[in-house]
């Protein structure tokens, strides 16, 4: 691994030349030749030579902008990543403040600054801009206070391009911004969903399920069907609205778990003769097969609704004529639901990707039913949140069982 040296390497550097009593050299040339100093080098000059070589090897190694300046603020020691920044010469850079080099504010900025940390030897971290040639740079820049063994002031400084990173923040709050203007679109859709049409499929629910009951349309066994199509459609849509806001619901963690106890096998019964009408409308025997009565507590809503997209589910991919069996069996710890049909059972490759929201694909049912394959994903997810678990059993051809197992009181 490649040594990258810290900030402190610096100061440590300097310090050690400074235990040899040798003021810091100003301007230093390293392939041999004469060393200038404003001031007499002192005697062991060939110690502080090597000394400053392996200084300024380690300073250009590093890849932020390494300054030394004096108590005028004017540039004693520079790395090679400064010079690259300022695009200029060690040479035009050594013994001055560079102050022309930039706007009039930026100077104003930077040497306020140095001024300051001079005077109090307070550590100065500051993010500010520096423009050069036209371009302006975003920059991080941290000076703190050097005091040689003789007393004199210099300023250590680092700068840092942090140009590309606050372009990047600057997008994520756009981001930011956007996502919650798209979210906010997001709740105003589900809130339109939730109440704007539910209560529309709830009245041609209602209206068609009086119709359904009228004399007039029992006599007349062509219009009873159509009503009863209607009927089953409007149903199947809200349960698909239904299912779309308890996805939203589940995703954004505003779903909570309210555990109540319930009566098994009544939550059972209900949900089945929900769902009687639209398998006797394909001709489709749904039967319940209840054990005795006992209690389980969880969340009942939540597990009506599972239990009706699994029975929707085999509703859709039975044929006419078929059935549907809903088996139940309890021990001392959990109940098993399982919704078995003899309908036209699935692929081992289908049910790889049956559960998973980014791999399910949609089939149509025996009568073309259209589905969104949201329905299982949400059960899946559902039996989850319940502390449950969810399996199919699944041949082509022969049916479908898909099995749920759930605690009797998993949340005390």
């Amino acid at each position: 691994m490649k040594y990258s040296p810290s900030y402190q390497d610096l100061i440590n550097q300097i310090t050690e030349l400074k235990k040899q009593n040798e003021r810091l050299l100003l301007n230093a040339k390293l392939d041999g030749e004469e060393v200038k100093h404003q001031k007499q080098i002192p005697i062991e000059i060939g110690k502080v030579i090597e000394s400053q070589k392996f200084s300024h090897t380690l300073l250009n190694n590093m890849g932020d902008s390494i300054f030394v300046k004096d108590d005028k603020s004017r540039l004693v020691l520079v790395n090679d990543a400064f010079c690259e920044m300022f695009n200029l010469p060690r040479e035009e850079i050594i013994g001055k403040t560079l102050a022309e080099n930039v706007p009039q504010n930026e100077r104003e900025s930077f040497l306020k600054i140095d001024s300051k940390v001079l005077a109090d030897g307070i550590e100065n971290i500051n993010e500010e801009t520096l423009t050069l040639n036209g371009t302006t740079r975003i920059i991080s820049t941290r000076k703190s206070l050097f005091i040689d063994a003789k007393g004199e002031k210099f300023l250590v400084g680092v700068i840092r391009d942090i140009s590309e990173r606050k372009k990047a923040e600057n997008a994520l709050k756009e981001s930011e911004e956007r996502f919650k203007e798209l979210n906010a679109t997001k709740d105003k859709l589900f809130s339109i969903i939730a109440h704007d049409l539910r209560g529309p499929f709830n009245n041609i629910i209602g209206v068609s399920a009086l119709l359904s009951k009228n004399e007039m349309y029992l006599e007349d066994e062509l219009s009873g069907k159509y009503i009863n199509i209607i009927n089953s459609t409007a149903k199947s849509t809200l349960a698909l609205l239904d299912n779309l806001l308890n996805w939203a619901k589940s995703q954004t963690d505003e779903l909570r778990i309210r555990p109540e106890k319930i009566i098994f096998p009544q939550i059972i019964h209900e949900i089945v003769s929900l769902e009687r009408p639209l398998a006797m409308a394909k001709d489709i025997s749904l039967e319940f097969r209840p054990t005795k009565e006992f209690i389980i507590i969880t969340d009942g809503n939540i597990l009506k609704t599972v239990l009706r997209n699994l029975i929707s589910n085999a509703i859709k991919f039975t044929h006419s004529g078929g059935k549907i069996t809903i088996l139940t069996s309890v021990d001392q710890k959990n109940v098993e639901i399982t919704i078995a049909d003899n309908g036209v059972g699935m692929s081992k490759e289908t049910m790889k990707g049956l559960f998973n929201i980014s791999s399910n694909v949609t089939f149509l049912g025996t009568l073309n039913e259209k589905g969104s394959g949201l329905g299982l994903v949400l059960s899946k997810e559902f039996v989850k949140k319940l502390n449950g678990n969810i399996e199919v059993e699944s041949e082509k051809g022969k049916g479908s069982n898909f099995k749920i197992s759930l605690p009797l009181n998993n949340f005390n």
